[in-house]
């Protein structure tokens, strides 16, 4: 993507494919060719998160034949205002995709989920094909760190670089650093090696700098790609550059027979142009640039694709002790910050309950886990920053499992004393990454007040590891199971839940919640009462959408990855919001709601009242309690009562602005005593400024009970 930022020149849309996206098409496309086959087009855009600098929102549309930068073709095919039925391809840094407004939102979103053992070994023959069950075998042999690491393609590829040399210099504990550092240092010393240019200390410190200053100048200005003109106009070389740093090899002033000025050259990897930038920035950059840096752009909700990983590096390059320690007290007191303040809230707050801010939260998060796991000899003045909090509560959204392995490092290694731990895992959260998770949380040294732990996987299969968490739980310990997670795997998690604290007989054991959507229960020292009769469970964050900000946006794309995590509430008060959430009910069929008000305005729309009871009546989704507000008793019917209790689960709370009469309030227990045999399960309550009529289960009897007035 990168690489086409750098033509000016006026072209045509058929030109730009020829010359800048496909290189190896046949040279022939006709405008009435590319009109009639949009449809039959698939273009790949690799490096979206690089782009944004390229694109312009606001690019107006033009002929496909009219002239313009590529720039400008390159916005007007991501905005689809050209090439409308193509279909697209991106790749990506996750918050990139965020960032994509409502209708360029992609309708599938894959994720790398990394190479196998045996692939492994696969790519690893490619490289070294001598040494491949060797190399596998090392890799083994130095812990879960590498053996993660390993599964990314490029990195594995490092690795087998600095085998054959450099091995023995692979810690136990590695990081991604020290790979890379590894790597450089290797490849430079065989390229000098190979030159007879060995050079002094000093003189090859020197170049690396030259390189290290030639990248951070290059991400200052948005390139990823330079020309060899580029090179030359910073006082650099193309020998410098290809000894110090790691770029493709058709970048090198040997490769492909093109003049220097059309010759684009790359990093081999976008991490090494980062990995270069973090080392400028702890070696050569004065303090003070440092200083604002760090406190002003590098710990941003909002730019995660530009320096998540240069962070991540600078925690790793000052982790070796050998750089300025006074930029190692101002990037650690930041990172320590920054972390204890986003997990000691929930991301809903950190985001200030701004879904659209949601997503970076959760991304932010992750970084910062993985910037500790690069600190591995700086954890004590981390461990030391966290017990300094007299409360200590950590709340962790876990999109997939590299945030998984940062908190388990995090929890491990920190061994916080935490007085709430509140986790709410992905959609997609396997059970052996459950497993690993409640291995970190059995190794905490202190029990824990409070545990919940949302959208759990179904865990009827292994249920020994639930054992530790319990264990570790001093209070309260709260499950909550998605509605993909069936009625009869509820009752048998329960069952064994029940034969676990059973089995720790000689402690005492916490309460214990499992919450679904259609049940919930609280197992209370080696007992469990059922507790369907309760209103609304506690300990979920409940979401409250405003509907009239969502007409103008298309809301849903933000929430469904979060649907099942939050309970919603929802307060409607005109028939367009009530719409809104029918759409919202539609789309996002995987949410629990957990509350629907009905407020009508003071003119009561008796049209709103009806819809709502009907459409609410109609749709799929289960609420745990419904409040209608400001009704008129002249003005619902016992019908419109009947339509919504059966998508009630724990309540049905009708409240009206007026008095009633001793008479009328006969006429509505005479009303309830006919449906009474439907509430089974929830409560019926009905507010009137001077009386109030229960119907409440298991009984199902029917109490009066008069006062002088009530709010709301």
């Amino acid at each position: 993507m990168n690489s086409m930022n750098s033509p000016i020149e006026l072209i045509t849309f058929p030109e730009f494919l020829l010359n800048c996206a496909c290189p190896d098409f046949p040279h022939i496309i006709s405008t009435i060719w590319l009109c009639n086959s949009d449809a039959k087009c698939v273009f790949l855009i690799d490096g979206l998160d690089q782009a944004p600098h390229i694109i312009n929102q606001n690019e107006s549309n033009r002929h496909i034949n009219s002239r313009a930068t590529v720039s400008t073709w390159l916005s007007l095919l991501y905005l689809r205002k050209i090439m409308k039925r193509s279909k697209i391809i991106y790749t990506s840094r996750p918050s990139s995709v965020v960032k994509l407004a409502p209708s360029q939102q992609p309708d599938l979103i894959y994720k790398l989920i990394g190479f196998s053992e045996q692939s492994i070994v696969g790519v690893i023959s490619t490289y070294n094909s001598e040494h491949a069950q060797e190399i596998v075998t090392f890799i083994n042999s130095k812990g879960p760190n590498l053996v993660r690491f390993s599964r990314n393609p490029f990195i594995l590829a490092l690795i087998s670089l600095v085998y054959k040399t450099s091995s023995t210099h692979i810690p136990t504990e590695t990081t991604i650093t020290e790979i890379y550092q590894l790597a450089i240092h290797q490849l430079s010393s065989a390229i000098r090696s190979l030159r007879g240019e060995y050079g002094d200390a000093g003189q090859n410190q020197r170049g690396e700098e030259m390189v290290d200053r030639f990248y951070y100048e290059n991400f200052i200005e948005n390139k990823i790609s330079f020309t060899e003109d580029d090179v030359l106009a910073r006082n650099l070389s193309m020998e410098i550059l290809e000894t110090f740093t790691l770029i493709n090899i058709d970048s090198n002033q040997f490769s492909l027979g093109l003049e220097p000025k059309q010759k684009m050259i790359t990093p081999q990897h976008q991490n090494v142009m980062e990995f270069h930038i973090a080392r400028y920035m702890v070696t050569v950059m004065d303090i003070e640039r440092f200083t604002t840096v760090v406190n002003e752009e590098m710990f941003d909700l909002y730019t995660q694709d530009r320096w998540n990983m240069i962070r991540r590096f600078i925690a790793g390059l000052i982790n070796t002790g050998k750089y300025d320690e006074g930029k190692r007290g101002i990037f650690l007191n930041k990172l320590v910050t920054e972390l204890k303040s986003i997990v000691s809230r929930t991301l809903l707050e950190v985001c200030e309950r701004d879904l659209s801010k949601f997503q970076y939260a959760v991304l932010y998060q992750s970084s910062l886990f993985n910037d500790i796991t690069e600190m591995n000899r700086e954890l004590e003045f981390i461990k030391s920053s966290f017990a300094e909090m007299e409360e200590l509560n950590f709340n962790v959204n876990l999109p997939d499992e590299h945030s998984l392995y940062g908190l388990i490092y995090l929890l491990r290694h920190i061994d916080p004393h935490l007085d709430s731990l509140v986790i709410k895992l992905s959609n997609d959260f396997k059970l052996s990454h459950f497993n690993e998770l409640a291995e970190a949380i059995k190794s905490l040294s202190e029990k824990v007040l409070v545990i919940q732990i949302s959208n759990m996987p179904g865990l009827h299969e292994n249920m020994n590891k639930l054992r530790e968490i319990i264990r570790k739980s001093e209070d309260e310990l709260t499950l909550t199971y998605p509605p993909r997670v069936n009625i009869g795997e509820i009752e048998a998690i329960k069952q064994n839940l029940q034969s676990q604290i059973n089995q720790l007989q000689s402690e005492e054991p916490p309460n214990i919640r499992i919450d679904h959507r259609n049940c919930s229960y609280l197992i209370r020292h080696s007992c469990y009462t059922n507790m369907t009769s309760s209103f609304i469970m506690p300990y979920l964050d409940g979401v409250t959408l405003n509907l009239m900000q969502c007409r103008n946006r298309n809301i849903f794309s933000q929430v469904e990855n979060i649907a099942n995590i939050y309970r919603w509430n929802f307060a409607i008060s005109q028939q367009e919001e009530l719409e809104i959430l029918i759409k919202f009910l539609v789309k996002v069929k995987q949410a629990i709601i957990e509350m629907i008000e009905l407020i009508p305005t003071s003119d009561v729309n008796w049209n709103v009242i009806r819809m709502f009871c009907n459409k609410i009546g109609r749709t799929k989704h289960k609420v745990l309690l419904i409040q209608l507000y400001n009704m008129v008793s002249s003005e619902i019917d016992i019908y419109y009562v009947r339509k919504l209790w059966p998508k009630v689960q724990k309540g049905l709370v009708i409240t009206y602005k007026n008095e009633i009469s001793d008479e009328e309030v006969d006429m509505w227990v005479f009303k309830l005593e006919a449906i009474r045999s439907l509430c089974t399960e929830c409560s019926l309550i009905v507010n009137f400024k001077n009386f109030r009529i229960s119907c409440l289960p298991p009984t199902n009897q029917i109490m009066i009970e008069k006062f002088l007035t009530i709010g709301r």
